[in-house]
Formats: C-alpha cells, structure tokens, sequence
C-alpha cells in the first residue's frame, strides 16, 4: 500500500503482487526479487494499483477532479472538508475523494464516504432530551480507587483498590466485565450539560457502566464529538485524568502525552468463530463504533487481535474504558490497551505525509504564503523502478516542519510582540552564546 493525491487530498492505495516470469510465483509488491527463485522483478511488468472505483476514478480522472481539501479547525484542532468551487463544508470524508490514508498521523481524517459526524450529533441531540439512566442502584467500594494514589502489585499485575474479582483479565479465571455502557439506553441529560457548567470532562464511571448518579451526575453521558475534542488540554484525558510522559509498562491507564495514540490494541479475539475476517470486522466496527467514529481497522487473525483507530483522541480514550473487558458476543474476554505507532514503513511514511499536510494547514490558516502549486507542499518526482511511472516523494515546504514540531508541544508563549509565532514552545538562544564559541 501507499499514498497518493495532492496536498490536502491524499488517500491510500494498495498494490497487487507481481508474478516471477521464471518460476510463475506470486511476490508481495514489496519484493524486487522473486523470494523461490531469487530473479530480479522485470522492470516492465510488476505490480500494478488496484483499490476501489472510486480510486480508479481519482486515476483515471485525475487527483484534483473533485476539488476537495483538508482544512484544519481552530477551534477544534480537527481536520474537515471544504469544496474550493462551492465552498461546501462537512466534517465527514466525501466518497470522491477515497480511503484516507492507512496511518492519519496527529490528526484523524475519518472514514472515506461515512457520515458518522452527523449520525452522533444527531444521537447527542436525542439523547439530551431525556434525563441520563442510572446503570446501577449504588456505587460499588470494590469497583472503585482514587487515582494517583495507588500501589501496583507486580504479582497479580494489579493497582490496590481494583476489582480483585476480576481474576487480572485471565479468560481461564474469570468472565466479561460485569457492567457495559449501552449508550442507545443509558446516555442523557446530567448537570455537566446545564446552562453554567463548567464541567469539560466525561464520567468514567459512565464508561464503564456503572454509574450510580444517572442525571445528578457532574459529568456528561453522551458520546464524545469534535468539540469537546477540541477543548481538551494534552495534559488530561477525556475523563480528566493526569497523563504521563510515558505509557504505562502494560499499556493501560490514562496514556502519554508525548506519545499520543488514536489506536487501540484488542487481545483475545477469537477469529476462529466468525465466517470470515469481513464478519469481524463489521463486528469490532459495530462494537468499538458505539463511542465514537472509527477510522481504520486492522485484523491480524493469526494472532487473535486487532487494532482499532478512532478519528478523535477523546473517542478513542471512552472506547478504551467502556471496551475493556467486555466480549463480542463469541465467549472472549476482550485486552484493550494503548497502541503505539505502526513500524512499517509504509505506515511511517503515510503518517509524515498526513502530518505534512496538516502542517501546511495550520500555516494557511494563519495566513503563510508555503509556496506555490496546489495547497503549497513541494513535490518532486523520479522514475519508479517496476512499472516507468512516476513516483511522487512529498516534503514539506522550508518552516512546515517546524511548526508542526511547534503544535506538538502545545505550550503557548504569550507575547504580544510576536503574534504570528504565538505556539512557539521554547525560544531560540543560541545567539547568547555566539560570543562565547567564538
């Protein structure tokens, strides 16, 4: 697979494997020699690109004959869509314009032709009409643990305070969760939603279905959005948790703010019970898709798990409490962790174009001239070395990066005297000590 597409459009594509003219073996299209016969992969001939009709639309008809682009949010900090001849906006991924790519990088793009965005606030609107349920009669001592304040026990792998009758997770000692968040039933109106309210965060409680409050809950009982993405800060979670520099040693927990994840790990899956990998597919979709939009997931039935990335930090954050633990309907006693960044390069690759990308968004918006050409990146091109086409290799233009470094951090420099570079993170001092080098 790869990334393909103008600046501010790119979408993925796969590539089909080439067969050996020598011994007729089929090759992964990553191979440039036959792994039976070792011969080198014929210059003419190879792997071609295969993907949807719309893709081949975007092939045949060319990138930019759908006009639309990415542009970033301010007050969200999230990626939507704008039409340069209509000037139509959405929040969700037009069908013209393809897959997104297979690593979306800081920013979620969503799923290609969904219309998700409007479904959830549409379900939210719904359900704030009616007071929140309450999921159990009383809140119980041994569900529960003051966080920050714990001793982690390395022998049963456990934090003093949690449920101890969980058996840690083991499906050989224990059941699915015995509380589950169904939001069509339980989501509604609490005192987070009143006129006044300062409350930003969500009820973890919620999430994990067992709040006892219900509508006397200070915390909101209803799927997160795009907003209340954008109000939240690195430093806490959805749930208005601490997170840390690092992840935890297993994966759980509140998450890292310097290694910021939209991707969940989903252990002990049982591929073996559906049809095929399509049916589960469609079934951790439905399932993960409950709290929040999902944008891509990965199946690895060899290894009974998969990977689950949402479009929105805050979704992918409630999934994670209202998903661990729980079963798919198949005997399974689900792992859900934090998972890092995909080391293939393919991925890696795909996540510094998107990145790129929004760079120069974030530029645009501020009203950077980023070059010339179409949404400003420099692009530069060579001669592939299967099939004679073109291979596009994209870099951003010459401050992009940097600014992009900028908005990782997130710590804002309140000077008056330099408006336009408000988001630096650490001013440069490397001119106190010319003197001294010289």
């Amino acid at each position: 697979m790869t990334t393909a597409g103008p600046a501010g459009a790119s979408y993925q594509v796969y590539m089909t494997n080439w067969t050996c003219p020598s011994c007729s073996l089929s090759n992964l299209p990553s191979r440039m020699s036959c792994r039976r016969c070792k011969k080198s992969r014929p210059p003419d001939g190879g792997s071609s690109i295969v993907d949807s009709e719309t893709v081949g639309d975007l092939a045949s008809k060319g990138d930019d004959a759908h006009h639309w682009r990415e542009v970033l949010d301010e007050n969200s900090k999230q990626m939507y869509y704008y039409h340069l001849k209509t000037m139509e906006t959405t929040w969700d991924r037009p069908e013209v314009m393809g897959p997104a790519p297979y690593a979306s990088g800081w920013y979620g793009r969503g799923e290609q032709g969904s219309k998700a965005g409007e479904e959830y606030t549409e379900k939210n609107e719904r359900w704030l009409q009616r007071p929140a349920r309450k999921q159990k009669d009383h809140i119980e001592a041994n569900t529960t643990r003051l966080e920050g304040s714990e001793n982690y026990n390395i022998w049963y792998g456990k934090f003093t305070g949690d449920n101890w009758r969980n058996g840690g997770g083991n499906p050989n000692t224990c059941g699915p969760a015995e509380n589950r968040c169904v939001m069509e039933s339980d989501a509604g109106q609490t005192k987070a939603d009143l006129r006044g309210s300062s409350s930003r965060f969500f009820c973890i409680q919620f999430a994990r279905g067992r709040c006892a409050r219900g509508s006397d809950c200070t915390w909101f009982h209803r799927i997160p959005t795009a907003i209340d993405d954008g109000m939240l800060d690195e430093m806490h979670d959805c749930f208005g948790r601490e997170r840390h520099a690092t992840h935890l040693d297993n994966m759980s927990g509140a998450g890292s703010f310097m290694e910021p994840s939209r991707t969940l790990y989903v252990g002990r899956i049982r591929p073996d019970q559906y049809n095929s990998d399509d049916a589960l597919h469609a079934e951790l979709k439905a399932q993960f898709g409950e709290f929040g939009e999902v944008e891509h997931i990965n199946v690895i039935s060899s290894k009974n798990l998969a990977f689950v990335r949402y479009r929105f930090r805050s979704a992918c954050e409630f999934g994670r409490e209202a998903m661990n633990g729980q079963s798919l309907g198949k005997g399974e006693v689900l792992n859900v962790r934090w998972a890092r960044d995909d080391p293939n390069p393919k991925a890696q690759e795909a996540i510094r174009r998107a990145d790129a990308d929004a760079a120069v968004a974030a530029l645009a918006r501020r009203g950077v001239k980023v070059g010339e050409g179409d949404g400003g990146l420099v692009k530069s091109a060579e001669e592939g070395t299967s099939t004679g086409e073109v291979e596009e290799k994209w870099t951003a233009p010459e401050g992009a990066e940097e600014e992009l470094r900028r908005k990782r951090k997130r710590q804002k420099v309140d000077d008056p005297h330099r408006e336009e570079e408000a988001t630096l993170a650490y001013p440069n001092t490397d001119a106190q000590y010319n003197n001294v080098c010289e």
